[in-house]
């Protein structure tokens, strides 16, 4: 295969690595392993090229390793591609939980063998991150992109699992997680405030009835608040509108229904009672609020470049 267009920007000095893949026809420019950003910047103005591999010299890659990332990358430009090293099989919390934050399910969080379009590179580099955390940061500036993340497991071994350090290094981890609270928080106002203004306007029904239309009418403003937050501000989605909206309906009436029959199904196997049941509804709720997150992302606002994986 030709790699003379996968330029590879290798941080640190490795003799024996950079042979190999000049060998191999890889064109090889050794930067320093600090200021990462500058770096690439500077990689960026003084090359044509159309594909790149980033790597640390210090990490244990080889060349097939490198070779293998290319590879995928020259079938593909389309995604980001993570060179994944060997680690325990069985994920730890924080690589779970990173996962359910960023919805990446890449094992090796801390890898720094990446190959990436030019475009997609351009974008990096000019994200604002500390070199600690600035590979930890490249398939969440892809997510944010809304290009899909694919692995691809290398030879290579990790010295250790990621730890908690990879929920500490950086806070883009918890941009859209805390967008998508705030934006809950919003069309909980909407729906507050709607109820009490939709009551006053059908005063004159008996309660019952005006308690319902007020509820209803209020869920459905609520509804729509939601969505459009969800779309453009949290997802930044350019998924189809009508399946997006047919999805969220979806969602929206399983997540009535769930919480329901939940509240309603364990209340009555604790004994029911209005204080029981509230108490459960607040933990059902946030339960299904954390899952509702997942699905929204994953699966609501799916975008048509694929999920990231």
């Amino acid at each position: 295969m030709n790699y003379e267009n996968c330029n590879v920007l290798l941080f640190g000095h490795n003799e024996n690595l950079e042979q190999e893949l000049a060998r191999a026809g890889m064109p090889v420019e050794v930067l320093k392993d600090s200021g990462l950003c500058k770096g690439l910047g500077n990689a960026l103005a003084g090359s044509e090229a159309k594909l790149f591999l980033t790597l640390r010299a210090g990490d244990g890659f080889s060349a097939a390793d490198v070779l293998k990332v290319a590879d995928a990358l020259l079938a593909d430009a389309s995604k980001v591609y993570l060179g994944e090293r060997v680690l325990p099989e069985k994920k730890s919390l924080p690589q779970n939980i990173y996962g359910f934050l960023s919805g990446i399910e890449a094992k090796d969080i801390t890898t720094s063998l990446y190959g990436m379009s030019r475009d997609v590179l351009e974008t990096i580099s000019c994200t604002k991150t500390k070199d600690r955390a600035f590979f930890q940061n490249i398939p969440l500036a892809a997510r944010s992109g809304n290009i899909a993340v694919e692995s691809v497991p290398v030879e290579a071994s990790a010295n250790e699992a990621p730890g908690w350090n990879i929920l500490l290094s950086t806070g883009k981890l918890y941009q859209v997680f805390i967008k998508f609270s705030i934006a809950a928080f919003i069309a909980y106002l909407v729906d507050i405030g709607t109820f009490y203004v939709f009551q006053k306007l059908f005063s004159g029904m008996d309660d019952e009835f005006k308690i319902l239309t007020a509820t209803v009418l209020s869920r459905i403003l609520c509804s729509i608040a939601t969505y459009l937050l969800n779309r453009g501000a949290v997802f930044n989605s350019n998924a189809k509108s009508t399946g997006a909206v047919v999805r969220f309906v979806i969602l929206a009436v399983g997540q009535l229904v769930a919480s329901w029959l939940l509240v309603w199904g364990i209340g009555s196997l604790l004994g029911g009672g209005d204080a029981v049941n509230t108490m459960l509804k607040v933990i059902v709720d946030l339960v299904i609020f954390l899952a509702s997150f997942t699905l929204q992302r994953d699966w609501v606002f799916k975008e048509s470049k694929g999920l990231l994986k």
